[in-house]
């Protein structure tokens, strides 16, 4: 049995219908992507914008409630109370750590007090050099800047003398230092089985 020929006309008609059967193929295709592609950017860009917003109303309440801790760690803590505000809390294996980026300082007023007890330090351990020399090391300047951190040792033996100078000389100090805050940082971690601390990573820096 002989196979029909096809004319030409009939096998331009079928590679006609192949193309129109392959076009509506692709623009189906197309369709589908199209709304898959709508459909993920709305579902993924609502959800990031409602973790954003919740990110936001947690970082307010994250700083609000550890600055209260810090105001009230002040009221009873001498430790703290001309602190520059870093400090961690820990409790049952999770831990939260706040830090105050900012300049400590102190004014001219200092220069006056740093007179003040070196006239005390003179006049009453002449002939105590351990003594004497302990206080000059904590007013020790570097590049004409004081340490907060060797003056709080200095205010944790304020009352340990009743002496003029002394008690002014502390006075001034405390009078003269300032923070210029600028940035506060949070850090939470929690402890796994082994004891290791691992960051709970939450990025505020932009929120």
């Amino acid at each position: 049995m002989e196979t029909k020929k096809k004319s030409v006309a009939e096998l331009e008609q079928e590679l006609a219908v192949a193309k129109a059967n392959e076009s509506a193929q692709q623009q189906k295709q197309k369709l589908a992507y199209e709304d898959l592609k709508s459909e993920t950017i709305i579902n993924l860009c609502t959800k990031a914008i409602e973790l954003n917003n919740s990110l936001k109303i947690f970082k307010t309440d994250a700083f609000d409630s550890m600055q209260t801790i810090w105001a009230m760690l002040q009221e009873y803590s001498s430790r703290h109370a001309d602190g520059k505000g870093n400090f961690r809390i820990e409790f049952e294996g999770m831990r939260v750590s706040y830090k105050r980026q900012g300049k400590a300082s102190f004014d001219e007023r200092s220069h006056q007090a740093e007179k003040h007890i070196i006239d005390f330090v003179n006049s009453k351990f002449e002939n105590d050099a351990d003594v004497r020399d302990l206080i000059m090391s904590l007013l020790e300047r570097k590049k004409g800047e004081l340490d907060i951190q060797l003056i709080q040792k200095l205010y944790a033996m304020e009352n340990r003398f009743l002496d003029k100078n002394w008690k002014r000389g502390i006075e001034l100090l405390k009078e003269s230092y300032s923070y210029s805050h600028s940035k506060d940082y949070i850090a939470f971690e929690q402890q796994d089985a082994n004891g290791q601390w691992n960051a709970i990573n939450l990025q505020f820096s932009n929120v």
